[in-house]
């Protein structure tokens, strides 16, 4: 049985809240062997907490997919068995990590190729909308059978998920021309197609935010919505529409996507304040998209 011992956690930084990535790290180091921290070109004068973890400055904003690879190639040359990804502002409860290795564990024994756990992840309101499967055409949330037994995913959200270090040697590690947004969607993907099982452990829990901040919008009833910056759906729109041009992209996903893309345009570039810039920003990813343009907003 893996313990917390054969686990690294790779945490990506850009200009962090330097006291809530003390108290995510001091929730985490307890749980894993090491925990290495990628700071994605913050200024040198924002370190993180002085805690056991190594400090990785890439000196630049390289992205989010070139910042967990080298997190990875960290852990992978220090002898993980599984790394841990995990964004600045993720919390893990206590036990998260022996919780993930459980059900990993429990997932082989009933002979599936387990490619990756993920955690519950709870907005800081205590709100879990599930674990994600892509279903009639939507993304959908998935909760736990009674029983509290691994769910199987279509796709795991990145922070908070537990890999194997051989599944990344087979599947590869992630996009780094996508930059920021849907990196952990095309490694779902990857995985699934390579006949990897994908899990939810809902007794692994993790506090995370989802956006920039929490929306409530009126459209045939009111809605409860993830705001980004503008920026963020230039990124959305446009690795939405790269990704569909891949071979791993499943049907299924495309449905769901096409779907999650329109609700984007629709609620956050026609009805929601500040929908000008955001709906310039969406138009702009289209056309990249249709050019094939990848990697940072230019």
């Amino acid at each position: 049985m893996p313990t917390g011992q054969d686990v690294i956690a790779v945490v990506v930084t850009f200009h962090p809240d330097r006291d809530a990535l003390a108290a995510s790290l001091a929730a985490l180091l307890p749980q894993v062997r090491q925990v290495v921290v990628v700071d994605n070109g913050s200024t040198p004068d924002n370190p993180a907490p002085d805690l056991r973890h190594q400090w990785l400055q890439l000196g630049r904003n390289l992205g989010v997919g070139a910042a967990q690879n080298r997190g990875i190639q960290a852990a992978r040359a220090a002898g993980a068995g599984f790394v841990l990804l995990l964004d600045q502002d993720s919390r893990p409860a206590a036990g998260m990590v022996a919780a993930l290795l459980t059900a990993y564990e429990a997932g082989c024994a009933q002979g599936r190729r387990v490619g990756a756990v993920g955690p519950a992840v709870v907005a800081p309101d205590g709100q879990f909308e599930g674990f994600i499967r892509f279903g009639h055409g939507r993304y959908e949330g998935v909760q736990a059978a009674g029983g509290g037994d691994a769910v199987p995913c279509d796709m795991l959200i990145a922070s908070g998920t537990l890999i194997p270090v051989p599944v990344l040697a087979e599947v590869g590690g992630m996009d780094e021309t996508l930059f920021i947004d849907k990196i952990d969607t095309d490694w779902s993907l990857r995985a699934t197609a390579a006949g990897y099982t994908l899990l939810g452990a809902p007794a692994a829990r993790l506090q995370h935010r989802l956006g920039e901040r929490q929306l409530r919008l009126w459209f045939l009833g009111w809605r409860t919505l993830a705001q980004h910056k503008p920026f963020r759906y230039y990124y959305m729109l446009r690795n939405g529409l790269l990704l569909r041009r891949r071979p791993h992209a499943s049907q299924a996903w495309r449905r769901a996507d096409r779907r999650q893309l329109l609700s984007i345009v629709l609620y956050f570039g026609l009805l929601a304040p500040g929908r000008a810039g955001a709906l310039r920003m969406m138009l702009r990813g289209v056309w990249h998209a249709w050019r094939g343009v990848s990697g940072p907003l230019r």
